[in-house]
């Protein structure tokens, strides 16, 4: 029924985006908007899969929704007033009381590439209502970048190392990168980038 082509023209906003099964857009595996623009997205790498899997079992396994706070996969987020001709999906989120907590992001090698795409994307997110803590966790190696909400600023700390660990102190919670990774051979993985 739905094709992207037909929403060409059409300048979309954050709810309308929202509120529209994205089956109406057509046949790609997830969507977004950007500048009113509905913008398709390429299915995940198994390695992405993987991680993103991984990482919503550990969450799962640590957090029991009596705090108002669950895991999910695959949902929305738009960024507040300034920017409702935007909304992102995130790979995984934490949602606190109806609001957006802590965005997940998976970055491929091919998205390191793409820096000004995947700084417009984190600036986007950043803008979210409720968003305290927006987490890039890099598919090719064991590695985490964490932009966390300040005083009036975001501050950056990356983490890195298998034995490392995530801590997220907007939901009091920490997940060790050896759980996240585990289902990546990353000497294999390289070999099939």
């Amino acid at each position: 029924m739905g094709d992207l082509a037909r929403t060409a023209g059409k300048v979309w906003t954050a709810e309308e985006f929202l509120r529209t099964d994205q089956r109406e857009f057509g046949d790609a595996w997830r969507y977004e908007l950007v500048d009113g623009r509905i913008v398709a997205h390429a299915a995940p790498s198994p390695a992405h899969a993987r991680i993103v899997a991984a990482l919503t079992g550990a969450l799962t396994a640590r957090m029991s929704g009596d705090d108002g706070c669950f895991p999910e996969s695959g949902s929305g987020a738009a960024p507040e007033n300034q920017q409702q001709a935007n909304a992102r999906i995130p790979d995984v989120m934490i949602r606190c009381r109806g609001l957006p907590r802590v965005l997940f992001e998976v970055l491929s090698p091919s998205e390191l590439k793409r820096w000004r795409e995947r700084d417009r994307k984190r600036l986007d997110e950043q803008d979210i209502a409720g968003v305290e803590e927006i987490i890039e966790i890099y598919q090719s190696e064991p590695a985490i970048h964490i932009y966390r909400r300040g005083s009036g600023h975001w501050v950056f700390e990356p983490v890195g190392g298998l034995e490392a660990v995530l801590g997220l102190r907007s939901v009091e919670l920490t997940i060790p990168l050896a759980e996240i990774y585990r289902y990546i051979d990353f000497d294999r993985e390289e070999a099939e980038l």
